[in-house]
């Protein structure tokens, strides 16, 4: 089966966005943390951000923490989370099969899908993450050594890494499944029944993002009920207090596992944008 005009709208604009992306996260890069960077990034066109024995000068120490963090936070999650989504496909696989006169494919295409927007939306949801503690680390030192300008221009070049790697992601995924499941019906009277296995896909990327959603939420909340123990009991610091360093960290936390929920959900399209691209 040849490629239409819509199959060659498609994939070379999500290449065009991976590309860019890349170029704003190369540019982001440029900011390098002193002792955040791997041993072999040597590379001297770097921009080498000054660090004084002011409160920057512990911005490397607090982004590997973070980093650390986020990293088994993520790797525990999504242990639980793909536990879930295998039970689950088996369940719709079953039942779509019973719910269709026992059509095993189609049944089998449909989990195959939802299996497919899961695995998706967990790796958007990694690199969301990733991307949004690479860039605020450098963020912080953009604002405080060359002002609010170029801090804000960091930050949005990091957005940008976000938005267009993530949603170019999401539709290429998605164009390779439909590619796919065309050779299973490939008359336009039988685009009905692949549009109901393709919606799999949309379930799988939602089911992760909730994942994502809910489980983020919980890890947020009890470190910033943690922060308010300390501050409060210990310390005797007003609630959000500055001068307690736990509210930057719940601060981190609650933007991290928000953008790790969005991005996943971002990341996939809707049932309605599977008709469109077919």
């Amino acid at each position: 089966m040849g490629l239409t005009l819509t199959d060659y709208l498609i994939v070379p604009a999500c290449f065009i966005g991976l590309a860019f992306a890349f170029l704003q996260f190369l540019i982001v890069k440029r900011i390098k943390l002193p002792g955040a960077e791997d041993e072999d990034s040597d590379d001297s066109s770097e921009e080498e951000v000054a660090l004084g024995e002011g409160p920057e000068s512990a911005v490397p120490g607090i982004y590997k923490k973070i980093m650390d963090g986020a990293q088994t936070f993520l790797r525990v999650e999504y242990m639980i989370c793909a536990s879930f989504c295998v039970f689950f496909a088996t369940i719709i696989f079953f039942l779509i099969s019973w719910g269709t006169h026992w059509d095993w494919t189609q049944g089998a295409l449909t989990a195959i899908a939802f299996l497919t927007g899961a695995v998706t939306s967990m790796l958007c949801g990694y690199l969301g993450m990733m991307i949004a503690t690479f860039s605020n680390a450098r963020t912080t030192l953009a604002c405080a050594n060359s002002g609010y300008t170029e801090g804000f221009n960091t930050a949005f070049r990091g957005g940008a890494v976000m938005g267009y790697a993530l949603c170019s992601i999401g539709v290429i995924v998605l164009w390779i499944l439909l590619t796919i499941y065309k050779a299973f019906y490939p008359h336009a009277g039988q685009w009905s029944t692949l549009m109901d296995c393709a919606a799999g896909y949309g379930l799988g990327g939602s089911t992760v993002a909730m994942f994502g959603r809910v489980g983020g939420g919980i890890y947020t909340k009890a470190a910033d009920v943690g922060a308010d123990l300390v501050g409060k009991v210990v310390a005797g610091l007003e609630e959000d207090d500055p001068l307690n360093p736990a509210t930057m960290q719940t601060t981190w936390e609650t933007m991290s596992a928000t953008s790790q929920a969005w991005v996943q959900t971002s990341s996939v399209p809707s049932q309605r944008a599977h008709v469109q691209l077919l």
